[in-house]
């Protein structure tokens, strides 16, 4: 009697990565932060992964389009850009669609960044000109490898006996797909090593500040991967919506896992090809290989960026100022544009010039991990039916099911009406003003406090003069206080926090001064227009408020050495920094107003900059920024101070358009007085070598936080209490 054989269950690479994937969330959340070694294990698979992507695409182009005619490459081209087109037809209506989500907002957070460079540029003769093919090889310029590729498949087509070169080509591809089989064999170990370590050290707060954003494209992505994509092939192929769904899977999963589109593509195209020919999809001769659509597309704008590109209106609304109807062509028309350059590069130029504040662009990156991973899986997704469709074209085996077409397309639409009305619903209740950017700086305390202070309303001379024979120091001594000017509109450095109390890098160090001296403190208030005769007049000691040196300033009192530096910077409305990319030029126009403080040292510099300007003098830097500054365009000040302003009112930025950073001298100004001035002198000295100029510079300056951040959740650590 025949024994029967049992079948067993040989789990696919599939389950093998979801495997991993389940385990590492797991591992992350069990460990914690002490998953952070397995990061290395991670790049060393993505690395090995990357390694033959390249010369696969290249060799693989040249190679497919080297077997067809020119008549042939034609046809494809045409079918290549109509084909492009519908696809980011259907990425942009989704970007409009999904924007419904966002409910009517009067106001909005804000997070700010500290000094603001402005977005690195790329060059686009490099990304995408193959003047040096080694280069861009080498440098993973994917558009010019593409171009170079195509060009030689091209002129390959037309050469007699090419098959001499094409055959080789064909042994290098086989054993670059081969090599990449070999690699994603292990990626299982890979994945639970990158989800690990993602797990165990991303905070999860930051998702709280974006919500909105993270629910919108979240829905936007997966409605289009599982959705309108898998459909649209099922409605124009004879191929089923759930072979589509799980022929893909695989590439998708990895993806999305990985981080990365670029590493997976012989994937892609394995899947694509699995599809094509189990419905005999493809014929020969077309040029409707996957190996040749896939990298041939891969360099141009794909759903994944294209759907990005909710990041603005959602910003707009985060704002209170949601875009107008009239303003989507324009956004549209130059998101698609800027889709061609990477995230980075795109969005903020487009806040720019949609005139929405750029400093939200570090919560865009601070969710980056998780927003980057859900587009490169909807890119996986468009590259695979873009070449199974393009492929059907090819062969004269598409036909479009109008009925099925139409249903689909109504029913798509209701389930995007009721996923936009829910996320609308669920937003206009559940979010709140989570993060208030003002609190950075608004609620800041003071580092070092540990004596008595008194913060006088009005200024007036010191009530006790100093007596014959006596210093200074002596008469603070004997006072057992020390008096000290203070402008209470000089951020970081002195101003009044929420609670009302005088806080700010030099009220930081003047306590330490108290504090090192064994006295208490007076806090005299004065302005930058009465600070020399207040001190001609001994209201105080010193004064400690960001001064900067002026010519009037050196020649009326000594200046001890500077305690800092800070940076010569232009302070403006966020979207006016474009119109300063070619500032030579405009420095020199006469329609410029520039508003300046008064007796300060920038008031000095703003005339060398711009000989032409009209200029406003203003009392503090408060006055611009709340508009009592006569309509001023800009504000000349340091990239330290106007930073801080800039995260109580977020719809202002600070450039440094001068060819280099001009570094500006901060000083302590007393009256005559040499063992004063030598004191300070030893004082100061001894302070920078202490660390505590560099610990408040962090605090104050850069918005670091001093006291170590707490260790990630994890459930080893706050759970079982197994380590501390």
């Amino acid at each position: 009697m025949e024994k029967v054989k049992q079948s067993h269950f040989k789990p696919g690479l599939t389950t093998w990565i979801l495997t991993s994937l389940v385990l590492g969330i797991m591992c992350g959340l069990f460990f914690g932060d002490l998953c952070s070694p397995l990061k290395a294990v991670g790049d060393v698979f993505i690395g090995l992964l990357q390694m033959t992507v390249l010369p696969y695409i290249t060799l693989s182009l040249i190679l497919n389009l080297g077997r067809i005619s020119i008549r042939q490459t034609r046809n494809m081209a045409l079918t290549v850009i109509v084909l492009l087109l519908i696809l980011w037809c259907i990425g942009l209506f989704s970007v409009c669609l999904m924007s419904l989500s966002f409910p009517f907002w009067q106001k909005g957070a804000f997070f700010s960044t500290s000094i603001i460079d402005g977005p690195k540029t790329e060059s686009l003769y490099d990304l995408f000109i193959p003047s040096n093919p080694f280069f861009s090889l080498a440098n993973n310029a994917v558009p010019a490898v593409v171009l170079f590729s195509i060009g030689m498949g091209i002129a390959i087509s037309g050469i007699p006996k090419r098959e001499r070169l094409l055959e080789p080509l064909s042994v290098a591809v086989n054993a670059l797909m081969r090599l990449n089989r070999m690699i994603v064999h292990v990626s299982p170990i890979g994945i639970f090593a990158i989800v690990s370590y993602a797990m165990g050290t991303l905070p999860f707060e930051k998702f709280g500040l974006l919500q909105a954003y993270l629910i919108t494209f979240s829905a936007a992505t997966l409605l289009l991967a599982i959705g309108i994509l898998p459909m649209l092939i099922s409605v124009c192929t004879p191929v089923r919506y759930w072979d589509a769904l799980k022929v893909s899977q695989t590439a998708v999963i990895a993806s999305f896992v990985l981080g990365s589109t670029f590493a997976v593509l012989p994937l892609i195209v394995e899947a694509a090809r699995e599809i094509l020919d189990r419905y005999h999809l493809e014929k020969k001769d077309t040029g409707g290989s996957p190996d040749v659509l896939i990298p041939l597309v891969f360099p141009f704008p794909d759903l994944g960026r294209i759907v990005g590109l909710i990041f603005i209106p959602f910003s707009a609304w985060f704002y209170g100022t949601s875009m107008l109807p009239e303003e989507y062509p324009r956004f549209l028309s130059l998101g698609m544009a800027g889709s061609f350059a990477k995230p980075a590069v795109t969005i903020p130029w487009l806040l720019d010039l949609m005139h929405i504040p750029h400093d939200i662009f570090q919560l865009y990156l601070a969710v980056g991990i998780y927003t980057t991973r859900l587009g490169d899986a909807l890119r996986s997704v468009y590259l695979f039916s873009f070449a199974i469709l393009a492929a059907a074209s090819l062969s004269g085996t598409l036909k479009i099911q109008w009925k099925r077409f139409i249903s689909w397309s109504l029913f798509s639409l209701c389930v995007a009406g009721v996923v936009i009305a829910s996320i609308h619903a669920v937003l206009n209740y559940t979010f709140k003003d989570v993060y208030q950017s003002k609190a950075l700086i608004a609620d800041r305390q003071l580092l070092f406090p540990g004596v008595q202070e008194i913060v006088l309303k009005e200024s007036a001379s010191n009530p006790d003069p100093i007596q014959s024979g006596e210093t200074r120091i002596d008469r603070i001594r004997r006072r057992g206080t020390i008096r000290l000017g203070f402008d209470a509109k000089r951020l970081p450095f002195s101003y009044f926090n929420d609670r009302g109390q005088l806080v700010g890098l030099d009220i930081d160090m003047a306590h330490r001064l108290a504090l090192d001296l064994g006295v208490d403190i007076e806090f005299v208030p004065f302005t930058p227009q009465t600070l020399v005769t207040q001190l001609n007049q001994d209201h105080f000691d010193l004064a400690m408020s960001g001064l900067e040196g002026t010519i009037e300033r050196a020649t009326a009192f000594p200046v001890a050495d500077s305690y800092m530096d800070v940076t010569l910077a232009l302070v403006l409305p966020d979207f006016r920094k474009v119109d300063f990319l070619e500032f030579d030029k405009l420095r020199h126009s006469a329609d410029l107003k520039i508003a300046v403080v008064a007796n300060s040292f920038y008031d000095e510099k703003a005339h060398e900059f711009f000989p032409n300007a009209a200029f406003v003098s203003i009392n503090s830097e408060e006055d611009f920024f709340e508009g009592n500054a006569s309509h001023a365009d800009l504000l000349v000040t340091s990239a330290e101070t106007g930073a801080a302003w800039t995260l109580l009112y977020p719809k202002f930025s600070v450039i440094n358009p001068f060819k280099k950073n001009i570094r500006v001298p901060m000083y302590y100004l007393g009256a005559h007085d040499i063992e004063f001035e030598e004191f300070m002198e030893v004082w100061l000295e001894l302070k920078k070598k202490e660390g505590v100029f560099d610990t408040l510079y962090k605090y104050w300056i850069l918005g670091e936080t001093i006291n170590p951040a707490p260790p990630r959740w994890s459930i080893i650590r706050n759970v079982l209490h197994w380590v501390d």
